[in-house]
């Protein structure tokens, strides 16, 4: 149930503090698809439809996905308003108050993403540089290869437009007929105990010093990572340990830097294809693999 909350002597109204509208919430229309013959007549095809939004600059109606006929749309706008729903029932004024939102979308709506950040939902991890608030990031999409995606993870508020650390709960769900939003506040209130906890891991991570050397040893063992780009995350490195010190958490954060801006020697190649918040969840992905690496999870031990 919605919280409710006072205001003058008799007057009551639901506490929501997410914003209605957004840039995400458009229209998408199902349309049939249709292939040109070698005499030039038009055949129906019958495994594929086309999804569509019309453009708000122009109103010219773009195809933003090619999916099967089983495939089921699932519009941005109730599945936002349904998360915001348990977030509401879950947690308290508190710790709603003062919620960040931030949307992003590739390919003109094919990918989407919406990030929640709980600024009151924090802890200061006592080096004197690094305070981290819980995060949940939702996905969705109607390219045909995004599902619905739900993260909980953390942000470190040092960096001054904010740094992503710790997609360490996901919740993945296929577009078909079968597709229902469960309910997810236990989900919630657990991913919150995890983040308490993670913060701790952060902690020792600070106090486990490294040299130049094992820094460079551990970037080479990110997926598919270029020699180049190895040289971009030692130089970044080095102006983390400025700050936070010679330690692990300094090499995370040179890692988690380059996987949330789009800046400098980490900006996303313009490929006129809309596609900077798909290349960084992309980049989240990756660093996230690289935290089972051997190389890391011995500096880290």
């Amino acid at each position: 149930m919605p919280l409710d909350i006072v205001g003058g002597s008799d007057f009551h109204q639901p506490f929501n503090p997410f914003p209605q509208d957004s840039k995400l919430y458009f229209e998408v229309y199902e349309r049939p698809v249709y292939f040109k013959g070698g005499q030039g007549q038009m055949y129906p095809d019958n495994d594929y439809k086309a999804l569509i939004r019309v453009m708000p600059e122009n109103n010219y109606p773009k195809r933003i996905g090619m999916v099967k006929k089983s495939y089921h749309v699932l519009h941005m706008e109730p599945l936002c308003k349904s998360i915001e729903n348990n977030f509401l029932e879950c947690m308290d004024v508190e710790e709603l108050s003062d919620v960040q939102v931030v949307d992003q979308m590739s390919y003109y709506g094919g990918m989407m993403f919406r990030q929640y950040i709980f600024p009151h939902i924090s802890t200061d991890l006592g080096d004197g540089k690094s305070t981290i608030a819980f995060r949940t990031i939702v996905g969705n999409g109607y390219d045909g290869s995004t599902s619905f995606k739900l993260y909980n993870g953390s942000i470190d508020f040092f960096c001054t437009n904010g740094q992503v650390h710790g997609i360490y709960d996901m919740l993945i769900k296929r577009h078909t007929s079968s597709l229902t939003i469960p309910k997810l506040t236990k989900r919630i209130r657990d991913g919150i105990d995890i983040f308490y906890k993670q913060a701790d891991t952060y902690r020792e991570w600070i106090s486990k010093e490294i040299t130049d050397e094992d820094a460079k040893k551990v970037f080479e063992a990110i997926p598919n990572v270029s020699e180049r780009r190895v040289e971009q995350l030692i130089r970044q490195y080095h102006i983390e340990a400025m700050s936070r010190g010679p330690n692990v958490w300094a090499l995370y954060s040179a890692a988690t830097y380059y996987a949330s801006h789009n800046e400098g020697e980490f900006s996303v190649r313009n490929t006129n294809n809309d596609n900077q918040a798909a290349t960084l969840m992309n980049r989240e992905t990756q660093i996230r693999s690289w935290l089972n690496t051997e190389e890391f999870q011995l500096i880290a031990a």
